[in-house]
């Protein structure tokens, strides 16, 4: 898959939240998609799924450029989670995932489910016949993140995958990934910037609309003896509040 994203610009009325992004990358490559709250992040991943419409430029797969309603066999290539997608609580994680296979008609999904579930779900044998709509929050981002790996997408995007998950969570998923990684295309979101470092080949930061970087992680890297969160504070210079809060700290009450 080779994916060409020319001159992206998003708009609402008068305020654009995506300036003018354009980049290419192609199976294998997982981008890293960072900056601060309302950058224009998940914008980005609704233009991607078709789920919002772009102000001006082109999305273009494989050579073909997309138009404004993506068709039904680019949707079937794509795995996506975004929004912290909804599940249907009044079923069991294995009841959800079968509804996701008649979805995307995978005739034999039964062994897949049983793995993906089995693998991210420690306790699965407990939970089996349990609802979703009682499971944690950890629990349910897990079998979202199964959803999405079910039909082996070629593009896959995952706005915020890792959110509430504890540490061993979060390692287990993030192997998986990166297992997965060299089948598809991969852009990852996360404000942790340690799994994005693990994870990510490509590294593209937004920040108030507009690109600051984009590239390779080495790239970004180059010459920077530090971690990727203490270099991405020195490139978009966050302001000091000058909000006064001594009071929050004062001893006398």
């Amino acid at each position: 898959m080779l994916l060409e994203v020319e001159n992206l610009t998003k708009s609402f009325g008068p305020k654009t939240v995506l300036r003018d992004l354009s980049l290419r990358v192609e199976t294998g490559c997982c981008v890293g998609v960072v900056g601060r709250n309302g950058a224009g992040k998940s914008t980005l991943f609704n233009l991607l799924v078709n789920v919002l419409l772009p102000t001006s430029g082109r999305i273009v797969l494989d050579g073909q450029p997309l138009g404004e309603t993506f068709p039904v066999a680019v949707k079937r290539r794509i795995g996506a989670l975004i929004n912290q997608g909804h599940l249907v609580e009044q079923l069991t994680a294995e009841e959800y995932l079968q509804f996701v296979a008649r979805v995307y008609e995978l005739p034999d999904a039964a062994p897949r489910i049983e793995s993906l579930l089995g693998y991210l779900l420690e306790e699965f044998e407990q939970v089996r016949t349990k609802r979703l709509g009682a499971f944690s929050t950890g629990m349910k981002q897990k079998v979202a993140v199964a959803a999405c790996l079910l039909h082996r997408p070629e593009l896959l995007i995952l706005d915020e995958p890792l959110n509430g998950l504890d540490v061993f969570s979060a390692e287990r998923v993030l192997a998986l990934l990166g297992s997965y990684r060299p089948q598809a295309l991969t852009f990852i979101s996360s404000h942790n910037l340690a799994h994005i470092e693990q994870i990510a080949t490509h590294l593209l930061i937004i920040d108030e609309a507009e690109v600051k970087f984009w590239g390779p992680m080495a790239e970004f890297m180059a010459g920077r003896k530090t971690f990727l969160s203490d270099a991405l504070l020195q490139l978009l210079h966050p302001t000091a509040s000058t909000h006064d809060l001594t009071w929050l700290t004062a001893t006398e009450r």
